[in-house]
């Protein structure tokens, strides 16, 4: 089968996008090989690198979709670059770190459990590649189909591990908060693993992108995104850790929330008013009820002035009715 042709800007922002992270492990290697001094910046500038994959990896369909022009090569493409930029750069960069860093702090017989990162930094990378494969398989060309994901997006997972790694590298780059290094260096296999099952999960996740870009908005809505990408800039080791993890956590919740949703009980209907359809019977079978308003006695002939003298031997008329319908309480 030929390949037909294909754009050359969408296809260059994703060969940047693979290229940024064959940069984010180049320098994850460098790191391990340099002094110690330098180890915490190294480490970091990697991290920055997959930010920038990501940055990539938007631009690359937007442009196709601006086009019009999207195809099966651009998709297989984009895929293999979300594989090393997202798949193998972050969890290199995590399990190199974790093992580095906690190597020489480790007693001698729990040696073993640094293995622990290799095992959790493996399953998030099989994760992302059969997250991108069922991605492949369900894809649709089409902008409408592409306003949620099924499973945590493998770029937000990616971005929430290294988040982590650059506070990390800032933290030790200070030499300040050792007990929250700890914490991290322990703390940030599990992390991983589980952004990994949130990537093969069912859980739906908003395209942040075509949802809150596209198409005409208010001034307020530009500002507003102006201010988020200036403080993500200026404040970024709390920014990019807290976006991503609320992001990474908005799937799990949005589905709790619809099960407890779906699980409340049923509101219970009002008092049954005369004249409507009552949906079932007490034995299940549907029933009608209608108004019924009252008749009064026919008028007495004396109203009409012709036999005044039966008019004693006519039935008083109910109380209450007074020649009018009454009203039911």
């Amino acid at each position: 089968m030929r390949i037909p042709r294909v754009l050359i800007l969408p296809s260059l922002c994703t060969l940047a996008n693979a290229l940024c992270g064959f940069g984010a492990i180049t320098l994850a290697t460098k790191a391990l090989l340099g002094n110690a001094e330098t180890f915490p910046e190294t480490v970091k500038w990697a991290g920055y690198l997959v930010i920038l994959a990501m940055v990539f990896d938007a631009l690359d369909g937007r442009l196709a979709r601006f086009a019009r022009a999207t195809s099966d090569f651009g998709g297989q493409l984009d895929s293999v670059a979300d594989v090393v930029s997202f798949g193998v750069a972050p969890a290199f960069l995590m399990n190199r770190v974790v093992v580095e860093c906690l190597g020489g702090a480790v007693p001698e017989g729990l040696v073993g459990m640094l293995r622990f990162a290799w095992v959790c930094a493996a399953v998030y990378l099989g994760c992302t590649l059969i997250r991108l494969a069922r991605f492949n398989v369900e894809n649709v060309h089409e902008e409408e189909a592409h306003m949620s994901f099924k499973g945590l997006p493998s770029p937000a997972a990616a971005g929430a591990l290294v988040s982590l790694i650059i506070v990390l590298a800032d933290f030790m780059e200070e030499n300040a908060h050792e007990g929250t290094v700890r914490v991290l260096l322990w703390t940030m296999p599990i992390i991983a693993a589980l952004l990994g099952l949130l990537m093969v999960s069912s859980f739906r996740y908003s395209h942040l992108l075509n949802q809150f870009m596209r198409g005409r908005r208010p001034v307020s809505h530009l500002v507003t995104v102006v201010v988020g990408i200036a403080l993500a800039a200026v404040l970024k080791e709390v920014v990019l850790p807290l976006g991503f993890g609320a992001y990474a956590l908005s799937g799990p919740a949005t589905g709790l929330y619809r099960r407890i949703r779906g699980r409340r009980p049923p509101k219970p209907q009002g008092k049954k008013v005369p004249g409507t359809f009552s949906p079932k019977g007490p034995e299940g079978a549907t029933q009608k009820r209608y108004l019924v308003p009252f008749c009064p006695e026919p008028a007495s002939e004396e109203a009409h002035g012709e036999t005044p003298d039966d008019a004693s031997d006519a039935d008083p008329p109910p109380q209450g009715a007074s020649g009018h319908h009454t009203q039911e309480s």
